[in-house]
């Protein structure tokens, strides 16, 4: 449970400073002292609510020491310093209640005052001298460092929280703020945000949307509406979330406003912001999360890496997790009637509505920014002058490739030579940089104010900015027309020496990397090495080591185990096994945990099973046994057994058969991924059947609710390393020497096959997934009593997937009450999934009553997917009421699964009318998806009106994949007219990967002229994969010249995978032929091979 609200008895609200009091008037009647005489208790004093900072520390130290001298009455505490001449201060009743309560400084006399006869009253007799010194330390602090009081949100106001201002009509003045207009995303953020108010719940909702198109105006007003007293938090960047985290400095009832979600949540910082802010969601309650990003940087912390390194681990699994997006239209196609309305009142909404075309993007024309983009595509002399356009083309360059803080001035002054013909480099301004960056922020215009870069300040306190970015709008459009353009080298070599942070300098040596512009990403990555960044060390060392410099590599290794762990990926991936056991060992050896289960792989799989042992048994004896379980695994995998044994329990059912997580891939080296223990498992989760503590008050009497013959702990590990297996036992004995298969396994004396003796080393030395591994071994061979054995220690540990696999275990044995049974325990560890597995099991079967008992009892015990199959379980019985009711219950938690099921069924059933209302009740809980599935149902039976009726939908809520749906359709139907339609209608509504999706139909077809025109359209609209997919189609149809065209555009854009096919098209035969070290030593700025790094 999540710390909730301190001293539930005193008024709860979002009010702060001075209005915080305590309410002296019902302490009770004592002694005047210490408030325990015949009267009640009094009631404890309400907790400050402080911002983050000096302030806050100080204020919880009082309070701290009040709650430690047992809240005492505050008119005790007036009494007894009154009583104490030689206390400097003489606080009244009323100022000690604002002293410990309120939001302000008080007195540095009466804080002393305080804090001594607190720390005399405490238990523990503190110190008084040093209780004292201490509150004078931390008062001198707050006093230095003041921070601004909370604020709401109407107290922080929209502007401030990164809201756009609307051009301003022919200089008419109006409200700083247009009309609001509300549309489908609204309804679903503000019912996430009631959610947490009314339930006590926490909740993380991220708006996800084109520039301007009103996600951050949505949070605002949303917050305004639904949590207008809660206070609002708004971290300056990750670093700052992360530290307001683990201060402990976030209270309940609060909002955190994180504004470009992104900046929060990207590189190395990101990674530790976002593991914060999952424990801040767990363990703080009520509590709301909002925030708000483009799409290409949500694909970006979302998509799952295929062999290569996790850069956003923590980041994904936060926002999957929380189910936090929620997709904002960059359009009001369904609304402009209302906005017609609107428009009526407002005359900046009536001159944006007559521009916005038949796109109806009416909010882009209120902020003005596609008449920003018309003017920077005028090019430059025109608009802006020469080194003004030059000045924002290096803003967004740098920008799109990675540097996410304020851009610093000395930067962009510094790389925008590259952006200059030499004629206009020629000035005799010495402050052309700064008259050109006073002409773009901000820019005069007939309608108001355009601003093409904004000014921003990073240093505390006030004063000139010391940074910048181009405006949002401008950023977005700029970096799709130029997302296939590599930067010149100026700009390179302005961040090597001016980026900002360690992140920047990371991010943007990636950037280079993936660019093959080897020897920027190396001067970039060492910089950051010099700021601190281990990510870039071990980025460092693995770059070195590809372009031959392998000495180098080792010694930008150093002591980093990170960065050892890197190496030693990357020459495995380079098939140098040598090198990388070495790399793997002086991981391991200087402290990158995970690094022993590579190490026993690679001895495994050179048949050296003994030497896997030894290394297994050396990592558990530093505390890492899942070595042993990586082991078990691949051993497991590789026995003839293995393949003539049915399934193991749970395969094809979805239940978690195994740990969740197989160590021998362990985290990310480079960007972080995994787990804070190393060993790829969260700890805490209970939906993939990871170890949870067990229900309070259990332990005492956990010997009777494990299965039948098993102990109550784990064993003590045997004396020798590996033992051996009695399948009957409780634990693990010394075992003789490897050998014998799974059909002899448990006999006493007879031989252990190789798999089961890893499994029973990892159990003996403390992992307790080693009893699972033992028992679906045993269940295998058919030996039920020591599978249930094995199953039940498993349980004991913790492990609460065992008892998943023990309700299969007796339902297949004839046991549905030990099934039942099994289940039933499972959910008193808090795992639905054994109930959702009996359930499924019993709705095969054909006990429909049963399986809906089981849905509901998984549902109660926490597993909302639950309710989706209990609510089309209900639909098919014919239950539509009950089945809606599961499906609200599931939208409660913002899980739309369950109206997206009945939305299914109901189109299935010919029901259109019934499929419409629940995919928009799915819609409301975010899940918009389900509308291009009932699109794509709708065209495959012929109802083509219904389908676009459904794109449409799909469309008004966020998601233009739909009308991408139905192009690729067509096509297939050979519809070649109905496919551009409706491609052209997915790109008016943001589908930018439509085109490149029909392209590869196409190709598949092969039509490869109709590929390649669907391709050069993908490219048009700034879509840098399809660039790719071209130069793979000229390869394909032998045409060599312009293959290496677009391979090389490819890899200017960012595409790892082009160079492979770059050179594969300049090998002899193709072309030219390439020594080895240039293709080693990459390109260089302009795109030519690299003759040195």
């Amino acid at each position: 449970m999540g710390r909730d609200e301190e001293g539930r008895g005193h008024r709860r609200g979002g009010g702060h400073g001075e209005h915080d009091r305590a309410d002296g008037g019902s302490e009770g009647r004592g002694d005047g002292r210490d408030g325990r005489g015949e009267g009640r208790k009094p009631r404890t004093v309400a907790p400050p609510r402080v911002p983050p900072g000096a302030l806050r520390e100080f204020k919880r130290y009082l309070y701290r020491l009040y709650l430690t001298a047992g809240a005492p009455s505050l008119e005790g505490i007036a009494a007894l310093i009154a009583e104490d001449d030689g206390l400097p201060g003489a606080p009244g009743k009323d100022t000690v209640a604002r002293l410990l309560s309120g939001g302000r400084l008080p007195r540095l006399q009466d804080a002393e005052s305080v804090a001594a006869v607190l720390g005399r009253e405490a238990d523990h007799g503190r110190d008084p001298a040093e209780v004292v010194a201490r509150t004078r330390e931390l008062w001198v602090a707050a006093n230095e460092n003041p921070v601004p009081p909370l604020r709401t949100v109407e107290e922080w106001g929209p502007f401030r929280l990164g809201v756009h201002h609307a051009v301003a009509a022919d200089g008419q003045r109006t409200d700083p703020l247009t009309p609001y207009i509300e549309r489908n995303h609204d309804e679903t953020l503000r019912d996430r945000l009631r959610q947490a108010a009314v339930s006590r719940q926490s909740v993380l909702v991220v708006l996800v949307g084109q520039s301007s198109t009103g996600k951050t105006r949505a949070g605002y007003e949303a917050v305004r509406a639904e949590l207008p007293g809660w206070p609002l938090l708004f971290p300056a960047d990750a670093e700052e979330l992360a530290g307001w985290v683990a201060a402990d400095a976030v209270d309940a009832r609060s909002v955190l406003w994180l504004n470009e979600t992104q900046r929060y949540l990207s590189g190395t910082a990101g990674e530790v912001a976002a593991r914060a802010l999952a424990t801040l969601l767990e363990r703080v309650t009520p509590l709301a999360v909002v925030g708000s990003m483009w799409p290409e940087y949500a694909r970006k912390l979302t998509a799952r890496p295929a062999g290569t390194q996790d850069r956003n681990f923590h980041a994904r699994g936060l926002l999957e997790l929380h189910r936090a997006e929620i997709h904002v239209p960059d359009h009001f196609a369904g609304g402009l009637p209302r906005v017609g309305e609107a428009a009526a009142r407002d005359p900046r909404l009536a001159a944006a509505l007559r521009v916005a075309g038949a796109e109806a993007r009416v909010l882009q024309q209120l902020t003005g920014g596609p008449e920003l983009v018309r003017r920077y595509d005028e090019g430059p002399g025109n608009a802006f002058t020469e080194i003004e356009h030059a000045v924002l083309t290096a803003a967004v360059d740098a920008r799109r490739l990675g540097h996410t803080s304020a851009l610093p001035a000395e930067l962009l002054a510094e790389a925008v030579a590259g952006y200059l013909p030499t004629t206009a480099r020629v000035t005799h301004d010495r402050d052309w940089f700064a008259a050109a960056v006073a002409a773009l922020c901000p820019r005069p215009h007939a309608n108001g104010t355009l601003t093409a870069l904004v000014p921003d300040r990073v240093a505390p306190g006030l004063g000139a900015a010391d940074g910048y970015h181009p405006a949002d709008y401008l950023d977005q459009s700029v970096r799709r027309s130029r997302g296939h353009l590599a930067p010149p080298a100026q700009l390179w070599q302005a961040a090597e020496r001016h980026a900002r942070t360690a992140d920047d300098l990371y991010a943007l040596g990636h950037a280079a990397e993936d660019r093959r512009r080897y020897g920027h990403a190396l001067r970039l990555y060492q910089r950051a090495v010099d700021h601190g960044s281990p990510a870039a060390r071990a980025a460092l060392a693995s770059l070195l080591d590809a372009v031959g410099d392998h000495i180098g590599a080792e010694a930008a290794a150093a002591d980093c185990p990170r960065a050892w762990a890197a190496l030693a990926m990357a020459r495995e991936a380079g098939g140098d096994l040598p090198g990388a056991e070495r790399a793997y060992r002086v991981a391991a050896e200087t402290g990158e945990p995970w690094a022993w289960a590579p190490l026993a792989r690679i001895r495994e799989n050179a048949e050296d099973p003994e030497g896997a042992e030894e290394i297994a048994c050396r990592a558990a004896a530093e505390g890492h046994p899942q070595v042993w379980l990586t082991l078990a695994r691949l051993r497991e995998r590789s026995s003839p057994a293995r393949s003539r044994a049915r399934p193991a329990p749970g395969a094809g059912t979805g239940t978690v058969t195994g740990r969740p997580s197989d160590p021998a891939s362990g985290p990310d080296p480079v960007g972080g991924g995994g787990t804070a223990n190393g060993t790829g498992v969260h700890e805490g989760a209970t939906a993939n059947g990871s170890r949870t503590s067990p229900p309070r008050g259990a332990e005492p009497a956990l010997e009777g609710r494990l299965p039948r013959g098993t102990g109550t702990r784990l064993p003590a590990p045997p004396g020798r390393c590996v033992p051996r297996v009695d399948a009957h036992a409780s634990r693990p004995e010394e075992a003789p020497k490897p050998g014998g298969t799974a059909a002899t396994a448990g006999v006493e004396g007879a031989p252990v096959e190789p798999a089961e003796r890893a499994y029973a080393a990892a159990a003996a030395a403390g992992e307790p997934w080693g009893w699972l591994g033992l028992a679906r071994l045993r269940e295998r061979a058919g030996d039920v009593p020591g599978a249930e054995t094995a199953y039940g220690q498993a349980a004991a540990a913790g492990v609460t997937a065992a008892w998943t696999h023990l309700v299969q275990l007796r339902r297949r044995s004839g046991d549905p009450a030990g099934a039942e049974e099994a289940a039933v325990r499972a959910a008193e560890y808090g795992d639905a999934e054994a109930w959702s597995v009996l359930a499924r099991l019993l709705e095969q079967q054909g006990d429909l009553p049963g399986a809906e008992r089981g849905y509901a009892a998984a549902a109660a015990t926490g597993a909302s997917s639950a309710l989706a199959r209990l609510a089309g379980l209900r639909e098919e019985c014919g239950d539509r009421p009950g089945a809606e009711r599961a499906a609200v219950d599931a939208g409660r938690d913002g899980d739309g699964e369950a109206w997206s099921t009945l939305a299914r069924l109901r189109e299935a059933a010919g029901d259109g009318d019934g499929a419409e209302y629940a995919a928009a009740q799915a819609s409301r809980t975010g899940d918009a998806e389900i509308w291009t599935v009932l699109a794509r149902l709708r065209e495959a039976a012929g109802d083509r009106v219904g389908a676009e009726r459904a794109a449409d939908e799909a469309a008004e809520n966020g998601d233009p994949d739909a009308w991408a749906a139905l192009s690729r359709i067509r096509e297939r139907a050979e519809d070649r007219r109905g496919s551009e339609c409706a491609v052209r209608r997915a790109v008016d509504v943001g589908g930018t990967g439509a085109w490149a999706a029909l392209g590869r139909v196409r190709e598949q077809h092969g039509d490869a002229p109709a590929a390649e025109r669907a391709y050069l359209a993908a490219t048009a609209l700034g879509d840098t994969d399809a660039w790719g997919d071209l130069a793979r189609l000229y390869e394909e149809t032998g045409d060599r010249r312009r293959a290496e065209q677009a391979y090389r555009t490819a890899v200017d854009a960012g595409d790892t995978e082009a160079w492979g096919g770059l050179l594969r098209v300049l090998r002899p035969g193709g072309g030219r032929r390439l020594e080895p070290r240039r293709r080693r030593h990459g390109l260089d700025a302009a795109g030519g091979f690299a003759e040195v790094l």
